[in-house]
């Protein structure tokens, strides 16, 4: 089934989700109340309304309310941002993801009904780092996210030995799923698989772990 997903607010960070979701074919409904934001991005998505975030008979016109999943992505008021995920909450949404710029704002909105809050500038920059430390962390596994799927470059320490003979399990706590090697990919390597000085390496494992045997 496909799902319906909402995005409430078009700045950078809503627009950027808007278009990447629609990008990857997904059934995308906007809503902003600045009529020029709706119209520039209304060249590239087709559900995409002018209203107001706070009127609730608005947003069940535009059929925001029945989106599976909500991005609320207000900018700097903080006010607004925390009564439209109330609002949101209301309407019997359950996955609402809302944009926060400060750790208070945060908790806030994590108390009227987010799933989960996003801080833009500070993910930005764990992303810019792990991609600077060769981590690229795929998917949390656990709702403590302490365990992660992640590629990582071959440490140096790997080169020329096999997964066997490395122990990642017991050394290091990690499995080794999948290797990357000149454009191929191996599923679930053998025992004996060889690690070379460009590979990349696909490991399930805890997160301060892989950043460890990363470094």
């Amino acid at each position: 089934m496909n799902r319906l997903y909402g995005i409430v607010g078009l700045g950078r960070f809503g627009s950027s989700v808007a278009m990447r979701l629609a990008e990857l074919d997904r059934k995308v409904i906007c809503v902003d109340k600045d009529e020029n934001t709706v119209k520039n991005i209304s060249e590239f998505i087709e559900n995409v309304y002018q209203a107001d975030c706070l009127d609730e008979k608005a947003l069940k016109e535009v059929g925001i309310a029945d989106a599976d999943v909500v991005v609320v992505s207000i900018g700097e008021d903080i006010e607004t941002s925390i009564m439209s995920v109330a609002i949101m909450h209301g309407l019997g949404i359950e996955d609402i993801y809302a944009k926060a710029i400060n750790p208070l704002h945060g908790r806030i909105l994590a108390k009227v009904g987010a799933k989960r809050v996003v801080f833009p500038e500070k993910e930005m920059g764990i992303n810019l780092a792990n991609n600077l430390a060769n981590i690229d962390i795929i998917q949390t596994l656990s709702k403590g996210k302490s365990y992660v799927l992640a590629r990582i470059k071959a440490p140096r320490f790997f080169f020329d030995k096999s997964i066997l003979e490395l122990d990642v399990r017991n050394k290091y706590g990690l499995n080794i799923i999948g290797i990357e090697r000149n454009n191929d990919f191996n599923i679930n390597p053998m025992p004996n698989e060889i690690i070379s000085k460009d590979d990349t390496l696909m490991v399930v494992g805890k997160r301060e772990d892989i950043e460890r045997i990363a470094k």
